[in-house]
């Protein structure tokens, strides 16, 4: 029971240390000209990624805090367009109104929680398993 026990607080200690990827808040003061054409040229960049056509699909949030879903169905120099699956409605946006650039699925880090959370199940079940009851 002890190395069970052992076991899980070396795992859930390695999990804690390895997700602590969040940032700093925003400060107060205004942005600066350069953070806003260094967020323009990743968006710009994630969008050319992902390419045309009905398989990129990618929610796209604005400065503003509203939220864009549908597939990119044209790309230019300073503004891309978006086409909403369902209605067909299509929105030009501009590279410097996006906040960010996201797919449509989980992100990374979510997907890598969950598959560590199975990995854990799996192996407290296996110790269970193979630990004589008394």
């Amino acid at each position: 029971m002890k190395t069970i026990a052992l076991l899980l607080i070396a795992i859930l200690a390695l999990n804690g240390s390895g997700f602590s990827l969040q940032t700093s808040p925003p400060s107060a003061g205004p942005q600066t000209q350069t953070s806003e054409a260094k967020q323009a040229a990743k968006a710009k960049a994630e969008v050319q990624k992902r390419g045309i056509g009905e398989q990129s699909r990618v929610r796209v949030r604005m400065r503003d805090g509203t939220e864009v879903k549908g597939y990119i169905n044209k790309v230019e120099e300073n503004s891309f367009e978006v086409t909403d699956r369902k209605s067909g409605k299509v929105v030009a946006i501009s590279y410097n109104d996006v906040n960010k650039v996201k797919g449509p699925g989980l992100s990374k880090a979510a997907d890598i929680a969950i598959g560590v959370g199975i990995l854990v199940g799996i192996v407290v079940g296996i110790l269970i398993a193979v630990t004589p009851s008394t």
